[in-house]
């Protein structure tokens, strides 16, 4: 049986008070949304969740940094959670799994904001090729993860508790453990969770979220502001009937590339899969623009480049001339610095006149624009927008600006930004 660490009276937390239940239907922000749907609140009380909120007390940089991440996401992930009538305490295993963080990759090879493995992200519809990773897409890997979770809620004989274990460790990990423990006592209405014997990470793992729940909670009394959410949809999808340039598509919608792909991570090239129809997950305005112009355009210059596989015997200069471009036009977009190529490999292609030609960015680490002193806001902007743009946490712009929780910025309002950080910091969820 794992060891009961009993903590003095001063690090025992504060339930959640009974929630009132003629409390309006809809509310504005989403923290509040989360806590009136939270239904673990009896496993609160165990003495490993004390112990586990010691790690995010007081700790506003991580919280600044993992909201940030959050915000165009958070709602999509509620919504999804509350639609099937589950507890709201799913939508914050994202905060453990990868901070919040879609393009997160564990040393395990798990992947996105739910850290699906290759093939369980397979088994649940996930694909994964050159192309596309939808472990990184949020809003089809949180669908995956709550019939996963769903699927192991039945299996564990609808224990929350054991279902999250099993995510986290695997169902065959928790059911050697349940036959190894021979007597489970249950004195306190406490999962059978806390009698097993797991693994240190698992154990750990389960009370971080029901932790990070009393911080939702009561943020006040555990030192930590959590920066507004408003509780509506941020993200629309355009449905593409044909691939499409990344860099064309954010030009079209009038919005910053990183900002687009900061938003539709699971793209992991230069453009959509050339197979089939694919979604662009964008805020309202930008998308609308993008569907109005997709819908009198061209498909055929919707993309700038090809893809060529690299085949046995082929050479630089063939390829060029295959294609009719030529060959350091091929060594810059695809950052080759000699003509040595690779057979089976891939090689960018661009397309039309080559001295109109410049380099896709593919990369998903572009570095950010550096923070002017002060920045006028201009139409469609909003916190998550600006702060984005210039690697900036939206709350150090909320504290340096003076904004009240949840203000809506104007066009022409001029907000300082020099004093922000002017870098994030790399944040993961080591222990």
């Amino acid at each position: 049986m794992p060891e009961q660490i009993t903590p003095d009276a001063s690090a025992t937390p504060s339930l959640p008070a009974p929630r009132d239940r003629d409390l309006p239907e809809d509310p504005t922000d989403v923290w509040e949304r989360l806590r009136n749907g939270f239904t673990l609140t009896v496993n609160y009380e165990h003495p490993s969740v004390a112990r586990q909120l010691k790690r995010y007390r007081q700790q506003q940089d991580y919280f600044d940094l993992v909201i940030d991440r959050a915000q165009p996401f958070l709602f999509e992930v509620i919504e999804q959670v509350e639609q099937r009538g589950l507890p709201l305490e799913l939508a914050l295993v994202p905060f453990v799994e990868s901070a919040f963080n879609p393009d997160a990759y564990s040393h395990r090879n798990a992947a996105g904001l739910w850290q699906f493995v290759s093939a369980t992200g397979r088994s649940y519809g996930l694909e994964q090729t050159w192309w596309i990773d939808e472990r990184r897409d949020p809003m089809k890997a949180t669908g995956a993860a709550l019939d996963y979770l769903e699927s192991l809620y039945d299996e564990f004989d609808q224990d929350w508790l054991l279902a999250l274990a099993a995510y986290n460790t695997g169902s065959g990990n928790v059911r050697r453990a349940l036959r190894k423990q021979k007597k489970i006592t249950n004195d306190h209405g406490y999962s059978r969770f806390w009698e097993l014997k797991l693994s240190g990470e698992t154990r750990d793992h389960i009370p971080r979220i029901l932790a990070l729940a009393l911080v939702v909670d009561n943020p006040k009394e555990h030192g930590v502001e959590l920066l507004p959410i408003a509780n509506k949809k941020y993200l629309y999808p355009v449905t593409l009937s044909a691939q499409i340039d990344l860099s064309l598509a954010a030009r079209l919608a009038d919005i910053d590339l990183n900002t687009l792909k900061s938003l539709n991570p699971q793209y992991r090239q230069w453009a959509t899969p050339p197979d089939d129809s694919r979604e662009l997950y964008l805020p309202e305005k930008e998308s609308a623009r993008l569907s109005k112009v997709l819908l009198t355009m061209d498909e055929s210059i919707l993309i700038t480049f090809d893809r060529y596989s690299i085949k046995s015997g082929d050479t630089l200069g063939a390829i060029a001339r295959k294609f009719g471009t030529r060959v350091d036009v091929l060594q810059r977009a695809n950052s080759l610095n000699g003509s040595r190529i690779i057979a089976g490999e891939s090689l960018l292609v661009p397309r039309g006149e080559v001295s109109d030609f410049s380099p896709p960015n593919i990369k998903n680490n572009d570095v950010s624009k550096i923070a002017p002193t002060s920045y006028t806001v201009r139409r469609g902007d909003n916190l998550w927008s600006i702060a984005r743009r210039y690697n900036l946490y939206s709350a150090d712009i909320v504290r340096l600006n003076n904004l009240s929780d949840g203000e809506v910025l104007q066009p022409g309002q001029r907000l300082l930004l020099r004093n922000a950080r002017e870098n994030a910091v790399s944040t993961t969820n080591s222990d």
